[in-house]
C-alpha cells in the first residue's frame, strides 16, 4: 500500500508496500539468494536479507526468472534490514559508484 505524503517523514518518494520474495545477486556468476522485497520506491529499495554479508554494489532480481533486473547500490544497514538504491548504466559507465565490489563494508545510517 502506498504511502501518503503527509506520512513519508523525511522520505522524498513514496514507497511502495510489497512484502515479496526477490533474488539479491551479490556477483555476476554468483547464484541468486533469496531475500524479501519489504519495499520500493522510485529511487531504492529495501530489503529483508537476514545475516547475509551484502557487497557495496549488487543485483536485484524482482522475479525468480530475472525479467526485472536492478544494480543497486547498499545506503545503510540495521540488522537484518538494508536500504539500497538504484543505480543506472550511466552512473556505472561515468564511475559515480565504488569501483570495486570486492569489500563487504556497509554504511550504517
Amino acid at each position: 500500500m502506498a504511502r501518503h505524503r503527509s506520512d513519508l517523514g523525511a522520505r522524498k518518494t513514496v514507497r511502495i508496500d510489497l512484502q515479496t520474495q526477490g533474488f539479491l545477486i551479490p556477483a555476476p556468476d554468483a547464484p541468486w539468494i533469496a531475500c524479501t522485497i519489504v519495499d520500493v520506491s522510485d529511487g531504492g529499495v529495501c530489503l529483508e536479507v537476514g545475516a547475509l554479508a551484502v557487497p557495496k554494489l549488487f543485483g536485484l532480481a524482482f522475479t525468480a526468472g530475472g525479467e526485472v533486473l536492478r544494480v543497486c547500490m547498499l545506503v545503510w544497514r540495521r540488522g537484518e534490514m538494508i536500504g539500497a538504491r538504484y543505480v543506472s548504466a550511466k552512473q556505472l559507465r561515468q564511475g559515480l559508484v565504488p569501483a570495486g565490489n570486492s569489500g563487504r563494508d556497509v554504511m550504517v545510517g
